[in-house]
């Protein structure tokens, strides 16, 4: 995948993610918002709710103290009243009753109330039966009647001032309701619309802009922001209007609390979209980087196989002439050197088919005790011709007291000497490398410092990857597959040891191995 195509890949799924994101943040948003304002509507309908109960209730109790109507009368279903102005004018209740002691009576009773500077009064009127042919008990119904409607007129004075007290009340705010009764409204009301939490409320008097009750003194200061409020005896009137106002405290919790799951099923859902996003275009770039490392693995693989080939099909054509066989010493000559080409190309393979191996896990490990120091001293032998034709130095320092454990001695072998050979090839000039024995708790290390161009933090995070190889800069003298850092470090994890890195660009790198101490 070319750069440009993996920019626009990246961009359209950025502008997808971020599509999505601000999606279900506006969708959060709008969940919020219809719940509070669900909220509100709740609130604000249980004070209306409150407010016509108190008001009800006042009314209720006016008429049970004032209404003088005996057992014997029932009124019936239909009530009403008209009116003008309540300082000047009539204001008419008509009450219809249809029986009277189960009698068919046909009685009509009409209240005429007229109020005024000088007070008010009752008149009542009594409709007489169609039947002109009463019998003596209904008589006595109609005379028991009369000494009703009697009673009626003579508490007529009690019934203007309970009127006018519905119509004009004088009574101050506080003596209309009781504290404890308003509480257990309120309280009950916001229960049965699911508002199960703690609240303060207050009376408000908004022309004299004071609190004529509130419920908690340190509560004001929010309620008179409170837009939750409702009028408090709607329906007097005259007077000043009172405000019934709420606050709840833990409203944001409340509602959090109804909507988290929708909160965080939508979190989740952003989190698993960023994190899929994210593992995609990690996956897409890892990719690139892999196809890029294996072409230039193919390449060097190419190479490091056509150069020994190169070399024996040279050998071979100098070999069938007659004039080389002829000349002392090129007949051996060239048969040495195709045997060292054809065990370089063995090695090569090898090295192939091992990492292979590595990978289906099925490498063989012939496990056996080993001196470490005498496998260190041997992988220096090893390696020294080639740093020595630099110019170049090695020494060994052994620290250790114990230096046996458990391995393959052919694989911790191949370990320190694609180390040894590491650092010559990434030394600029001659090499001078130094091996380090030592012993630390309970295990054996092996250190191999050089004085090379020295490696970035950016490459020592990749330097264990198949088919990765560091920039050389200016050197171009470095072959190789990419596979032999990637096998120590395999190779290490099986024996049950660690590896690190120590590196500055310039100056050289350390590479420190550490294995299980083997006390017998």
């Amino acid at each position: 995948m070319r750069k440009s195509t993996l920019r626009w890949v990246i961009g359209l799924m950025s502008l997808a993610l971020l599509g999505l994101i601000g999606f279900q943040w506006y969708w959060i948003e709008s969940v919020i918002r219809a719940s509070e304002d669900r909220f509100k509507r709740d609130a604000i309908d249980a004070l209306h709710s409150v407010s016509e109960k108190l008001e009800k209730q006042e009314a209720l109790y006016a008429f049970s103290q004032s209404f003088p109507f005996g057992p014997g009368f029932s009124a019936g279903n239909n009530f009403s009243w008209s009116g003008s102005n309540p300082q000047r004018g009539t204001q008419k209740f008509e009450i219809i009753s249809d029986t009277i002691n189960n009698q068919e009576l046909g009685f009509n009773i009409v209240f005429d109330f007229q109020t005024g500077p000088s007070g008010g009064q009752i008149e009542v009127i009594a409709g007489a039966s169609t039947n002109q042919n009463l019998t003596e008990e209904e008589k006595a119904e109609l005379l028991h009647m009369e000494e009703q409607m009697n009673r009626v007129n003579r508490k007529s004075e009690m019934v203007v001032q309970v009127l006018e007290n519905m119509l004009i009340p004088e009574r101050s705010i506080m003596a209309r309701f009781n504290p404890k009764q308003l509480d257990s409204l309120l309280s009950n009301e916001f229960e049965n619309r699911g508002i199960d939490i703690d609240f303060d409320y207050a009376i408000v008097a908004p022309r004299q802009n004071r609190f004529v009750f509130v419920s908690d003194r340190e509560s004001q200061p929010d309620l008179s922001k409170s837009e939750l409020k409702a009028s408090l005896f709607p329906n007097d009137l005259i007077g000043e209007k009172n405000w019934l106002v709420v606050n709840f405290p833990q409203k944001q919790q409340f509602l959090l609390r109804k909507i988290w799951l929708t909160m965080a099923s939508s979190g989740l859902l952003i989190f698993v979209i960023v994190g899929t996003f994210g593992f995609s275009i990690m996956t897409i770039i890892r990719q690139k980087k892999l196809s890029e490392m294996k072409n230039d693995f193919i390449n060097n693989m190419t190479h490091e196989l056509k150069t020994p080939i190169a070399t024996i099909s040279l050998a071979c054509e100098a070999l069938s002439d007659q004039e080389i066989k002829q000349i002392d010493g090129m007949y051996d000559r060239y048969l040495g050197m195709i045997n060292d080409e054809n065990k370089r190309l063995g090695e090569q393979v090898e090295r192939v088919l091992t990492m292979a191996a590595i990978d289906r896990n099925d490498v063989e490990i012939k496990w056996e005790e080993i001196d470490l120091k005498e496998l260190v001293r041997t992988a220096v032998e090893k390696s020294s011709l080639q740093i020595e034709s630099r110019d170049g130095s090695i020494k060994i320092i052994d620290n250790s007291t114990n230096a046996v454990v458990r391995g393959d001695k052919t694989h911790l072998t191949n370990i320190l000497v694609n180390l040894l050979d590491n650092a010559n090839k990434y030394s600029e000039s001659a090499p001078e490398i130094s091996v380090r024995v030592y012993n630390k708790s309970d295990s054996v290390l092996v250190a191999i410092q050089d004085r090379g161009i020295g490696m970035t933090k950016e490459a020592i995070s990749h330097i264990f990857q198949k088919f990765y190889r560091v920039p050389t800069g200016n050197i171009h003298n470095v072959k190789g597959f990419g596979l032999g850092l990637a096998y120590v470090k395999n190779m290490v994890e099986i024996h049950h040891g660690k590896i690190s890195v120590d590196s500055e660009p310039g100056k050289g790198s350390k590479f420190t191995i550490s294995l299980p101490n083997h006390h017998g």
